[in-house]
């Protein structure tokens, strides 16, 4: 049996010394990996913030150009509304002539009621039995045409005007162009198109009806 060497204090000593060695390596290796993480970090959290604050900078100028890209197509829409609302008034105060009948008066803009929502007609024609109410679209569609509402602001109409309550009120909806099919659910719900064809103005009249 071999003789087994005897450990010393100095072969302890020396291990402890190794063993401090190595300690303080995986603590320096530590301490470099927390560096460079911290470094990673940090370089990371600057590339967020400058990516941030460069999507943000986007986001406002793309904000700004919607805005006024908004009001060109707002200015466009008012624009062409206007000239609707002017082509059919020149054309209908001419003659003053709906429904075959002969109108007195026409007036542009009717306010019938200040409350909110403003009541307001488009285009108003009065005689001493009839009230023609116009509504104008540069192009009608379902939208900005709800049937349903036309109607009903006829009741406002004659509670606000009562001089008018009596008399017979035909409902029409002077257009540049419509929408398929929407002149004929305006038909069937008796309320007359208007539109321009060449240098005329045709009304579809055959189903109005009194409101």
């Amino acid at each position: 049996m071999r003789n087994q060497k005897k450990t010393t204090w100095g072969d302890i000593k020396v291990m402890f010394v190794e063993t401090d060695k190595q300690i303080k390596e995986v603590g320096q290796l530590v301490r470099e990996t927390d560096r460079r993480l911290d470094k990673g970090l940090a370089e990371l959290i600057l590339q967020l913030k400058e990516e941030s604050e460069e999507l943000d900078k986007r986001f406002i100028e793309t904000a700004v150009e919607m805005e006024k890209l908004n009001k060109h197509l707002g200015s466009i829409s008012k624009n062409n509304g206007d000239m609707a609302e002017e082509y059919f008034f020149s054309a209908f105060r001419k003659d003053k002539i709906f429904m075959n009948e002969q109108y007195d008066r026409i007036q542009k803009g009717f306010f019938y009621s200040f409350e909110c929502p403003r009541g307001e007609f488009d285009i108003v024609l009065f005689n001493g039995k009839s009230v023609a109410i116009i509504e104008v679209k540069y192009k009608a569609r379902s939208e900005n045409i709800n049937i349903e509402d036309l109607i009903s602001r006829i009741e406002r109409f004659k509670k606000y005007v009562p001089e008018y309550k009596n008399h017979n009120i035909y409902l029409g909806v002077a257009a540049m162009s419509f929408k398929s099919g929407l002149a004929s659910k305006l038909h069937n719900a008796g309320i007359a198109t208007i539109h321009p064809m060449g240098k005329k103005m045709v009304v579809y009249d055959k189903t109005v009806k009194v409101f």
